[in-house]
Formats: structure tokens, C-alpha cells, sequence
């Protein structure tokens, strides 16, 4: 039994969530305002990062960032949009929630996205390619992992994309509560401080925002730093 997808593929997700304005109290903002609290890094590796990873690059502070996602269509348009350089609404209004408006700033964070890794994050074993061969400072997913089946696959799946982070470096997620929970976790509080103690994540922040979305009526967040190998 494989974890559920996306609804929509990755074009048609695409256009109906970046070609548009911000949505406000979907729960973005919060995560946004969570990334900011985050110190600069210098690698960071955004797991599942679907076509998404520079609408979250508006409110940190990096040099390198390193896109993983199971669809190669997804990291395409990622690549295309960071080569273009141009922010859509909702990554207009995302700098401007950061206080990013210096000229330029969307383009220098284009710039950031140094490689795309096609692979899958949900089989709970450790991630194997050549620029996934070093330890991360920043290391993020959103949405990821609440498309695991349950506690206990959740579980090996924050272990294994934990362990490339480095000591004393940095994780941040966001995942989605499904108002039908067929087929994936029940997220909560004990289960995410349970597994970032077992990889060694301090967190710093675990909390669940709600949203307007009927589909997903609320969004769970948390920071956290790696304070054991």
C-alpha cells in the first residue's frame, strides 16, 4: 500500500496555487513567520518539495538549496521558475510578509537552488544519491510527511530524512491535517515530539494552526535543532 499524492499533477497545482494572490489563513503565514525565527544556513535540502521550494526560500536565509520530490515534472517547473527568476502573486506577497523588498531579492534566492533530486521520501529508508552526500544546516519538508500511512511509518520517515542533518543544524515542517484521514497519520503533538526525539531533533516549536481550508482544516508546525548525532 503506497502513501497518498497530491490531488492535483503537477501543472494544474502549479496554476491553481502560485498563478494567483496569497491565500491568507491556510496556514502559510504562520509557517512563513516560523522560518524567519530560523538562523542563516548555508546547505539546505527541502524534502518533497514539489514545484513549492521558493515560496518557503522567501522567508529564510540560505546559499544553497538542494529540491528532492518523487516527481521529476514537479522539480522541472522548480527549476524553470528559479531560471526565470520572476515572482508569481503569491511569492510577492510572501517577501513582502518576510520584509524582503530590496530590489532584487526574489532573484538572489532563485540563485539558491543548486541541484534537483529525483527520489522518494516515503519509503523510510535513508536517501542514497551523489548531492545527498553531505549533512544539511537547514533541512525542511512541507506536506511530506503527512502523507505517511501512519505512526509508525511517520516514524521511520522523519528517522530517515533526519539523518541528513548535521549536528547542531536546523529542521522546519509544515503538514496538512486531512479532514478524511483515509489512508493517512493522525498527526499530533506527542507523535512529532516522538519522532524527533528519536533522530536527535530538539524541537523548539510544535504547534497546529488552523485553516480555512474544508479540505485541510488545519496545518501542524515545528522547528527543532539537531542536538545529538
Amino acid at each position: 500500500m503506497t502513501a497518498p499524492r497530491t490531488v492535483l499533477d503537477a501543472d494544474a497545482y502549479w496554476e491553481r496555487h502560485y498563478n494567483e494572490e496569497f491565500r491568507f489563513g491556510h496556514g502559510t503565514e504562520h509557517i512563513l513567520a516560523e522560518l524567519r525565527r530560523l538562523p542563516p544556513a548555508v546547505s539546505w535540502a527541502d524534502l518533497g518539495s514539489g514545484s513549492e521550494s521558493l515560496l518557503w526560500a522567501t522567508a529564510l536565509r540560505a546559499r544553497e538549496l538542494t529540491a528532492v520530490d518523487i516527481d521529476p515534472r514537479r522539480l522541472a517547473i522548480l527549476a524553470e521558475f528559479a531560471a526565470a527568476a520572476r515572482p508569481r502573486p503569491a511569492h510577492r506577497t510572501a517577501l513582502a510578509l518576510s520584509r524582503r523588498t530590496e530590489q532584487g531579492a526574489f532573484a538572489a534566492r532563485c540563485r539558491w537552488l543548486t541541484a534537483t533530486v529525483t527520489a522518494d521520501c516515503l519509503t523510510g529508508r535513508p536517501l542514497s544519491h551523489p548531492a545527498l552526500g553531505q549533512r544539511f544546516d537547514l533541512l525542511t519538508q512541507f506536506g511530506l510527511l503527512g502523507l505517511t500511512r501512519g505512526p509508525e511509518h511517520l516514524v521511520r520517515c522523519f528517522t530517515a530524512a533526519h539523518q541528513l542533518l548535521a549536528p547542531g543544524g536546523w529542521a522546519a515542517g509544515a503538514n496538512w491535517e486531512a479532514a478524511d484521514l483515509t489512508g493517512r497519520v493522525r498527526l499530533s503533538d506527542t507523535l512529532l515530539s516522538y519522532a524527533a526525539a528519536r533522530c536527535g531533533l530538539t524541537l523548539t516549536t510544535v504547534r497546529r494552526v488552523p485553516s480555512a481550508d474544508r479540505q485541510f482544516p488545519a496545518v501542524w508546525l515545528y522547528t527543532g535543532r539537531r542536538t545529538h548525532p
